[in-house]
């Protein structure tokens, strides 16, 4: 490359870092969003399939614009992984329904942006949506995903068919017995820590909270105390 060729291209990367710096201000999920627009179409020609490409050759632009602006891009904490994500998913954003788009928070979309198959993406992505998935539950379907345990039996209907969760083991009695004697330690203990204290220093709602809270106790252990005791009676 002539000296005239590198003053060119490292004009043009200084302008793709003004454009990552200008949007350091934004909100995480627009601002990341933007940070993959720019990435894709400056060095990908916002082709999805040239950015997953194998071919290097395809990535070296890239990969120069990271050396170049190595401690720039360092300052404002953006790796070449973190850059990455963002142009992944920037691109399963604009793969998704409107609604799924607009709703999902930029970790659901992040996770999301893992599976492959666009319409197993956006069904993914509407059920999280529709059904309100905390970011474990979206995680979730998303590795069941990957093992190809989520599919579509009705693609024109909502939801997705999901494999059924597996039934917690029952515990095993001699260590839950254990586990109680030991928890019985832990409220004797958590008893005197009450002794302790000044009871002046509980204000009238903390002393509710821990009247409720002990209420409750109090059921629950009277409901096991019944159950144990049917649980002994002699057989008629």
């Amino acid at each position: 490359m002539t000296p005239t060729q590198t003053q060119i291209v490292q004009s043009e990367y200084q302008d793709v870092l003004q454009g990552l710096q200008a949007l350091t201000n934004q909100h995480e999920k627009t601002y990341r969003l933007k940070v993959g627009e720019l990435i894709l179409q400056r060095f990908f020609g916002g082709s999805a399939a040239l950015f997953s490409s194998n071919d290097p050759t395809k990535t070296a632009k890239f990969k120069d614009f990271l050396d170049v602006h190595a401690g720039d891009i360092a300052e404002m904490d953006l790796p070449e992984q973190t850059l990455r994500r963002c142009v992944r998913v920037k691109i399963c954003h604009e793969s998704l329904p409107p609604a799924a788009r607009d709703q999902l928070k930029w970790s659901a979309l992040l996770a999301i942006s893992a599976i492959s198959e666009v319409n197993l993406r956006a069904r993914v992505a509407m059920a999280a949506v529709g059904e309100n998935w905390p970011l474990g539950k979206v995680r979730e379907v998303v590795a069941q995903a990957h093992s190809g345990r989520v599919w579509d039996t009705d693609p024109q209907t909502p939801g997705l068919q999901l494999p059924e969760p597996k039934p917690e083991p029952a515990p095993q009695p001699g260590r839950l017995v254990t586990r109680t004697e030991k928890w019985t330690e832990e409220v004797s203990a958590w008893h005197q820590e009450f002794d302790r204290i000044d009871a002046g220093k509980l204000n009238k709602a903390q002393v509710a909270r821990v009247r409720t809270a002990v209420a409750t106790l109090r059921g629950q252990l009277d409901a096991l105390e019944k159950k144990l005791g049917s649980q002994l009676a002699p057989s008629s």
